[in-house]
């Protein structure tokens, strides 16, 4: 796949489902990103969020960062994706509702110190669901407002 310059776009939002889960485009953008000739612009690609991305899904940020750097298209990503979900039976619903109910108070101790400098004290007290501060910090840091 092609690198993904992040200073010149923001990556997806987390509520965009591939593979029929939520964050997935978010994780596969922050992939590209990483890859030589790409720039992160301050995202993290195997930190935070995408973390539990990872514990949900069962999959390994360094193995699906080796799949993205490897795969000719996105499509040949979410098949991937979408067969080691289905080989491990994972119930994509289940996944979808636990990261769409997280909250910012679930921010594990040792992620608060960078949690609290990556995000700004208006928009950590604005809002208390994950999602709606990352999108509330990409439209903060692209000035656009999200897209779906």
């Amino acid at each position: 796949m092609e690198p993904l310059d992040l200073r010149l776009q923001r990556p997806r939002g987390p509520r965009v489902r591939l593979a029929g889960v939520v964050f997935t485009a978010r994780a596969i953008d922050k992939m590209r990103a990483s890859l030589p000739g790409g720039d992160l612009n301050g995202y993290f690609e195997n930190f935070g969020f995408s973390r539990v991305w990872q514990h949900l899904t069962g999959i390994s940020l360094r193995e699906l960062q080796t799949h993205v750097a490897e795969a000719a298209s996105e499509d040949d990503v979410v098949a991937w994706i979408d067969g080691k979900l289905r080989d491990a039976n994972v119930v994509r619903d289940a996944i979808n509702d636990t990261m769409e109910r997280a909250t910012t108070a679930e921010t594990p101790e040792a992620w608060r110190s960078v949690f609290e400098e990556t995000y700004p004290p208006a928009l950590r007290e604005r809002f208390s669901s994950v999602f709606d501060l990352l999108e509330a910090d990409d439209d903060r840091l692209y000035g656009t407002t999200t897209q779906a």
